[in-house]
């Protein structure tokens, strides 16, 4: 009886090898996988999506300061020709 157990302990103990082997064969193919995935990113110069977010970021903020520019240049010719209209000659009521 003894030697069954231990005919079944053994035969489960191979299981649990081999099942950690193909798991061990998996992870190795997935890194292989990945790798070479890689590879090719880089060798495409392809941007990467921290860098794509901050440029993101930098071009939302420069439009915003364009925009806001392009407002106080508008003020200041609408300011400054409501003011050459307010010089005009005055007629003289000798």
């Amino acid at each position: 009886m003894k030697s069954k157990s231990s005919l079944l302990s053994d035969i489960g103990q191979m299981a649990q090898g081999a099942a950690s082997l193909v798991d061990d064969m998996r992870m190795d193919a997935k890194n292989i996988m990945n790798s070479r995935d890689e590879r090719k990113q880089n060798h495409s110069n392809l941007v990467t999506y921290e860098d794509f977010e901050a440029l993101t970021t930098r071009l939302e903020s420069l439009v915003a300061r364009i925009e806001f520019l392009e407002a106080t240049i508008q003020n200041y010719k609408t300011v400054k020709s409501a003011a050459g209209r307010k010089k005009t000659p005055k007629n003289k009521e000798d």
